[in-house]
């Protein structure tokens, strides 16, 4: 279950509570949810088996340890690049940084690690290649969201097919990687 925030106080603690009850699978996501008044809490008061996190990443160094002690099992992070000046000039100024401090900071909090990547033809297709090489030295899924044909990602690559249920998503593997690769389904 995906459960939408719209604001700070948006839906309520009460509504998500409601919401995520009796689910086996609760992501937190929408308006950037490191943001959320009382976020922790939540998390911590959440009785479900996979709780995950949809982030941009940006608060997400100093959040994790606590996020990880209040019962949240992962993090999605929304990246549409890894180089420093594409990010920053693609984002209004932030910095890379603290994203890479985050996803860091969730390893060592032994939280499952999903990079979302939104490709861009002619701004960062030229990285799908470093995406996916971050698979062989880390236990990370990258997924890479329908921002531009799947059939020009998939030609770069030789990926088999990953037993298991994904959700949403279909996923691959390089015969020596660690990490997995995915595509959301119904999108091709």
């Amino acid at each position: 279950m995906r459960i939408e925030f719209k604001d700070a106080t948006v839906p309520s603690k009460e509504e998500i509570l409601k919401q995520a009850e009796g689910q086996k699978r609760v992501v937190l996501a929408g308006k950037e949810p490191l943001k959320r008044t009382g976020i922790i809490d939540i998390v911590r008061k959440l009785q479900n088996e996979e709780i995950l996190l949809e982030t941009d990443g940006q608060e997400l160094s100093a959040m994790a340890e606590k996020l990880k002690k209040a019962g949240l099992t992962g993090v999605m992070i929304n990246v549409n690049t890894m180089r420093y000046t594409r990010y920053k000039r693609s984002h209004d100024g932030m910095q890379l940084e603290p994203v890479v401090e985050g996803i860091n900071k969730a390893v060592d909090q032994r939280l499952k690690v999903r990079l979302q990547v939104s490709l861009e033809k002619g701004f960062s297709d030229d990285e799908i290649l470093d995406f996916v090489q971050l698979t062989f030295q880390h236990d990370y899924e990258i997924v890479f969201l329908p921002t531009m044909p799947y059939e020009e990602i998939k030609a770069k690559l030789r990926l088999r097919p990953v037993e298991g249920d994904f959700g949403d998503v279909d996923m691959f593997k390089y015969a020596a990687a660690i990490g997995k690769i995915g595509f959301l389904k119904d999108c091709e």
